[in-house]
């Protein structure tokens, strides 16, 4: 019945934009690119959507980002790869990557209107930036330098490892007959998120945060293939390079020569032993947890040592991790839709009749 609500969500991380466009039957449309955005070239400005890159310029506050698939294509050998700050969420960078997410849906978008846009923050920021974030993106956006413009008519936030909660609940449950009691691991970008609930009810006590994300870990990895090889590269730019060929599973390949990263991984292990040891400190031995859940595009490398903390018990990665938060955001947002639907007064016919 929500399918006469249009429904999408973004999440908007430090280091990549991830969002959803729709569905597939039972399936969720997810994708992402990287969360950066250079102030755009006077030269790059053109009247179409995309750029000859996979990219978007978009407007906000009088300047112009370029924003997209192929962003790295726009950064210069010294832009620093992430940004940090804890406003991010209510900063011009934030706009342009959201923005972005936006004109990558403009074609499954027919009447340009959006009635649920849910996005997520960190625990770290949710409580500060939540309700400001939601009532920001309400109303009309242009979202590129073609005019193009996107009505949202609601946006409700939520804290980013309730949305994996949310897409583990979607499928089959085959070790428990209800909702089971989860402590969901999120390792960002900035920070590691964990998030203890029980049929989408948190408990807080249990739910916090710490700033142990990828960024560490691929810093130190950058660190060590640079004192390695001798390399004149600067730290930023090993940093992308590593970043991009974990995230897409690509050969590393620095100056254009194959490089081993493999040996080079361990380097971020005490990043990932202390975030683990911060989650463990926080909810003890978890004798009441039924199950840990780890997302995120970090999970593969935060999941052991997790096990290694929590020995007794199930540590699941989420099918394509990195997009399971959004995903679950968007399960959200069909339940809001639902919930409108289901207290929505139905017409009589009389009343139909003069309509």
């Amino acid at each position: 019945m929500q399918d006469q609500y249009t429904v999408r969500a973004v999440d908007v991380g430090y280091g990549h934009v991830k969002w959803t466009d729709g569905r597939d039957g039972d399936d969720i449309r997810a994708d992402s690119f990287p969360s950066q955005s250079p102030i755009a070239h006077e030269g790059d400005f053109r009247s179409e959507i995309l750029q000859r890159r996979d990219t978007v310029i978009v407007p906000v506050n009088g300047r112009r980002y370029e924003v997209g698939r192929h962003v790295r294509l726009a950064l210069s050998g010294n832009h620093e790869t992430e940004v940090l700050d804890e406003n991010f969420p209510l900063s011009d960078a934030y706009a342009a990557r959201l923005y972005g997410a936006l004109n990558y849906m403009l074609p499954t978008l027919p009447s340009r209107k959006i009635d649920f846009l849910v996005l997520g923050l960190p625990l770290t920021t949710f409580h500060q930036h939540s309700t400001n974030l939601s009532k920001r993106y309400v109303g009309r956006h242009v979202i590129n330098a073609r005019g193009d413009a996107v009505e949202i008519e609601r946006c409700t936030v939520y804290p980013q490892p309730l949305g994996s909660y949310a897409a583990y609940l979607q499928s089959p449950l085959p070790h428990h007959t209800s909702a089971p009691m989860a402590l969901v691991v999120d390792p960002g970008y900035n920070t590691v998120d964990w998030f203890v609930c029980e049929g989408m009810v948190a408990n807080a006590n249990q739910s916090k945060a710490v700033e142990r994300g990828m960024s560490g870990v691929l810093r130190a990895i950058a660190k060590a293939i640079i004192k390695e090889t001798k390399t004149t590269a600067n730290e930023s730019e090993v940093v992308r390079l590593v970043d991009q060929a974990m995230t897409q599973g690509t050969p590393f390949r620095l100056h254009g020569k194959p490089v081993d990263i493999t040996s080079f991984l361990q380097a971020g292990d005490s990043i990932l032993e202390q975030a683990a040891q911060s989650v463990r400190n926080s909810v003890g031995s978890g004798a009441s947890i039924d199950i840990i859940l780890v997302s995120g595009g970090g999970a593969a490398l935060y999941a052991p040592w997790l096990k290694r903390k929590f020995p007794d018990h199930e540590v699941v990665v989420l099918p394509e991790s990195a997009l399971a938060n959004v995903r679950g955001f968007h399960l959200i947002g069909d339940r809001l839709a639902e919930s409108v639907v289901r207290s929505t007064p139905r017409k009589t016919t009389n009343e139909a009749a003069h309509v």
